[in-house]
């Protein structure tokens, strides 16, 4: 998930927050045995089991689902509303999850889902199995790569305001965990396991967005200070051309 597709806020926005607010910000992480060849593809599997890792704790709604999973599982697997909800279809299916109605006194009845002992052993076997080395798609970089077009000051713009992007994603990190810490105290202590992992996770968030935005840092005052000519790249072979041909 890109900077500009995370939604940002500040410290002051989780000072407030219940405490389930503040453990779903983090999330469960993110098959039965006999049936492996009739699950989906490999991102497919995935979605359905950060699904069963939700569930792991206990029952939930479609919606309490939804929930959990916009705060803590999108920021680093992402998947619309209609592909969660049609994963929990196919995992009933499979027999991974059951469902059952909840009636409610003046208010609309809603479906509940519970992981079943199948789902249980297939989320456990799918965090055995090792994780492969993803693709990597970047367009910032994609970008930053081909800004030999545009004039310097246009990239250093471009770097800048990237770099501030990262910056406001890694206030927003920030806070939810000065917000764990005032709430549960140090995550080494936890006896909470979701808890404890989910910690592991935000660390890497804040450590890749503070690393981020130095690079953009770095590479704008680089960009600024550099002496090359602006415009059409030069058709003479360069360092790019090895790069790309090599």
């Amino acid at each position: 998930m890109t900077a500009q597709q995370r939604p940002v806020m500040g410290h002051a926005a989780y000072a407030n927050k219940p405490l389930v607010s503040l453990r779903t910000s983090l999330g469960a992480f993110i098959f039965r045995q006999r049936s492996i060849s009739m699950l989906p593809a490999t991102a497919s599997i995935t979605l359905h089991s950060a699904l069963l890792g939700l569930l792991a704790r206990r029952p939930l709604t479609g919606y309490e689902i939804l929930k959990r999973f916009t705060r803590s599982v999108v920021f680093f697997w992402n998947a619309k509303r209609s592909q969660i909800y049609a994963e929990l279809k196919r995992m009933e299916r499979l027999g991974f999850v059951t469902s059952r109605v909840s009636v409610q006194q003046g208010r609309p009845n809603k479906r509940l889902y519970a992981i079943t002992p199948a789902g249980k052993a297939a989320l456990r076997l799918w965090l055995d199995r090792p994780t492969p080395a993803g693709p990597i798609k970047d367009e910032m970089l994609l970008r930053t790569f081909f800004s030999h077009v545009l004039p310097p000051p246009r990239a250093v713009a471009y770097l800048e305001r990237h770099g501030e992007e990262h910056r406001r994603v890694l206030e927003e990190f920030e806070g939810i965990k000065a917000a764990l810490l005032a709430r549960y105290g140090s995550p080494e202590t936890t006896e909470d396991r979701a808890l404890f992992f989910g910690s592991l996770v935000l660390e890497q968030g804040i450590r890749f967005e503070r690393m981020y935005a130095e690079w953009c840092r770095w590479a704008a005052a680089e960009t600024a200070r550099w002496r090359g000519r602006p415009g059409r790249a030069s058709e003479a072979p360069s360092a790019a051309d090895f790069i790309m041909t090599s």
